[in-house]
């Protein structure tokens, strides 16, 4: 008998409201602020018809951390202000490092407004340690191509960050992030260091923790920091995020689309997002 990874808490992601758009959110959540070095999880899921552009988010600044787009269903346009035009679809991802400064905005692109249908994706916000929040802002478009996909029976696994056995993910970042969508009765393990933050969130389906816990639609699942193995049993058809990272041990502050480690550095933020020091985009 295999020793399991114990679970610490089992939750359910909030319905949020952002502008106009329903979201489910799992991170924070009552009882739950933040899981470092993950600090905000959106889960966004609807329905476009043809010729709806209304998914249009106008030019915003970031500094300080990570902000993570997984798109599962659809494809996004993305603008920012180091140059970069881009569009990401199915199964692809889009990783701002946002350190010191970057606005952008992004957009339903136009072959998919014309066409319309399901826009399913994740927008997740990985924290970053204080001796990297003022580095050069970054940007990585991540295809289908790139990441890096392993199958098993009924299973497939897209690694985007980070290490599963032997490969690689091609994100620039030591955090694990992963999708993975199974078929009913498919099977998938993973073994994470002892020391490191690890959860699992369900888009869709119902899956079985460890032969035992049963999580369904929008659940979030916390492990406690311990030795063990983790299994997953699709008892339906399932789409998951799993993360794993080395929690940061630094205080943060956060004020909008800015994470730092103090007061003061928001208020810096603030004024160098106001004297165009991120740059611009119009």
């Amino acid at each position: 008998m295999p020793e399991y990874r114990k679970i610490k808490q089992q939750l359910i992601a909030d319905e949020v409201m952002m502008g106009s758009i329903k979201l489910r959110q799992a991170i924070p959540v009552h009882g739950l602020e933040q899981i470092s070095p993950f600090i905000l999880l959106h889960h966004f899921d609807f329905e476009m018809k043809p010729g709806d552009d209304s998914f249009n988010v106008p030019p915003h600044p970031h500094r300080g951390f990570c902000p993570i787009t997984f798109m599962f269903e659809g494809s996004v346009e993305h603008n920012d202000s180091l140059g970069n035009n881009k569009v990401i679809s199915d199964n692809e991802v889009q990783w701002i490092n946002a350190g010191r400064g970057i606005i952008h905005s992004e957009k339903a692109n136009k072959a998919f407004v014309e066409k319309g249908g399901r826009y399913q994706g994740i927008q997740l916000w990985i924290n970053i340690p204080a001796s990297q929040k003022m580095l050069p802002a970054s940007y990585q478009p991540l295809t289908s191509n790139e990441i890096v996909l392993i199958t098993k029976p009924g299973a497939e696994l897209r690694l985007v960050s980070g290490i599963y056995n032997d490969k690689k993910g091609p994100a620039d970042s030591a955090v694990f992030t992963a999708t993975l969508r199974m078929k009913p009765g498919s099977i998938f393990d993973f073994t994470f260091p002892e020391k490191d933050n690890v959860a699992f969130y369900v888009l869709e389906g119902n899956i079985k923790i460890n032969k035992d816990v049963t999580v369904g639609k929008h659940g979030l699942i916390v492990f406690e920091n311990s030795n063990g193995q983790i299994m997953i049993d699709a008892e339906k058809e399932a789409k998951l995020l799993l993360l794993s990272g080395t929690p940061i041990d630094e205080k943060i502050v956060s004020h909008g689309p800015f994470v730092m480690n103090s007061e003061t550095e928001i208020l810096e933020a603030m004024r160098d997002y106001k004297q165009g020091k991120m740059g611009f985009l119009y």
